[in-house]
This record gives C-alpha cells, sequence and structure tokens, in this order.
C-alpha cells in the first residue's frame, strides 16, 4: 500500500517516526540532487542531506499545511545550504556537473578530439559563468531548470513574490547569455 505523503506527515506528527523514515526515503533523492547540484561536492551534499531531514524531523510541528511538505523540504535545504555558504565562504557555490554521469553506461561516440575539447571549454565556461550569478538568481535557475519546480513553488520555498521569481529567473538567464557571448 502506497500511503500519501499527507497519511504518512499525521502519522509522523503522532509520534510514528518509521513514517518519517518512510518520508525521507521517498524525497531523499530529490532533495539530495538539489543540494548536490547547488554545493557540487558529493559529500558536502550528502550531509546537507541529511542535516535537512534531521531538522525537518525537529520541526515536523511548526508545518501549518501538510499539503506544502515539498515546498517546505525545499526551503529547510535551501536554508541549510545557505548556512552552509556563511561558515564557508571559500567553496564554490554550484556545479552544473551531470549527476550519476550516464549511470555507469559508456557511450562511444563519434566525437572529434578538436569537438570534445571545445566542448569541454564551453562547458567549463559555462560552470564559470553561472558562478558568477548572484546566489538568488543561481538559486531559482537550479530549481526551475534542474529540479523541474515550477515558479509558484519556488516562490513558496524561498518565500518570494512569484513576480520576484521570475524576474531572478530572466536577469540569471539573461546574464548567463551575456557572458557566454563574451566567451564566443
Amino acid at each position: 500500500m502506497n500511503r500519501s505523503d499527507e497519511h504518512l506527515l499525521q502519522s509522523a506528527l503522532e509520534g510514528d517516526g518509521a513514517c518519517f523514515g518512510e518520508l525521507a526515503e521517498r524525497w531523499r533523492r530529490r532533495i539530495f540532487s538539489f543540494v548536490c547540484r547547488y554545493v557540487g561536492n558529493v559529500e558536502e551534499a550528502q550531509d546537507l542531506t541529511q542535516d535537512t531531514f534531521a531538522k525537518a524531523y525537529q520541526n515536523l510541528g511548526r508545518l501549518t499545511d501538510p499539503s506544502r511538505f515539498s515546498s517546505w523540504l525545499y526551503k529547510i535545504a535551501l536554508n541549510e545550504c545557505r548556512m552552509r555558504f556563511r561558515r564557508q565562504r571559500n567553496i564554490s557555490h554550484v556545479s552544473l556537473a551531470e549527476e550519476d554521469e550516464n549511470d555507469g553506461i559508456e557511450i562511444v561516440d563519434a566525437v572529434t578530439p578538436e569537438r570534445h575539447l571545445a566542448d569541454k571549454e564551453m562547458s567549463q565556461a559555462l560552470k564559470r559563468a553561472f558562478d558568477a550569478l548572484p546566489e538568488e538568481q543561481r538559486s531559482v535557475i537550479l530549481m526551475k531548470e534542474y529540479q523541474n519546480l515550477k515558479f509558484h513553488e519556488i516562490s513558496e520555498i524561498m518565500n518570494l513574490p512569484l513576480s520576484t521569481v521570475k524576474s531572478r529567473m530572466y536577469l540569471g538567464l539573461k546574464t548567463l547569455r551575456r557572458l557566454m557571448e563574451r566567451k564566443l
């Protein structure tokens, strides 16, 4: 039987730790993926993911609307990432490296060495340009493009008006385009 998040939350609020464990397992991969893309380091992402679920469990009673559990969880993850960066300002903010690159499948590519080098240089330039964006624009782009969240979900997570989220997305993409055009 596959129970809904809301049902599991209700049971967890009534003291059933196993139900929260089931919720954590259900959401762990998505939260880890978001955090990993944000911090760009697998080990740190694992720690932050664990911290996110620990904080969620500790503050479960503060969740006012169980139907918004996913937004609440992403918000905790985002706050954990931001707190970590405040403590460690010298760490790179994000990596656009593909998660589980090719899932262990070797892909045979007929790309020339020159094309491969050009692609690698373009990827590195994109990473540098992305790292140069202000944190609030990076966050919105990560949530929208890599987590496939809707603007209204990002708005809830970041506790911002919808228009601000859309504006940050627009400005971030515009800045990325401008920075990449300089590279070409």
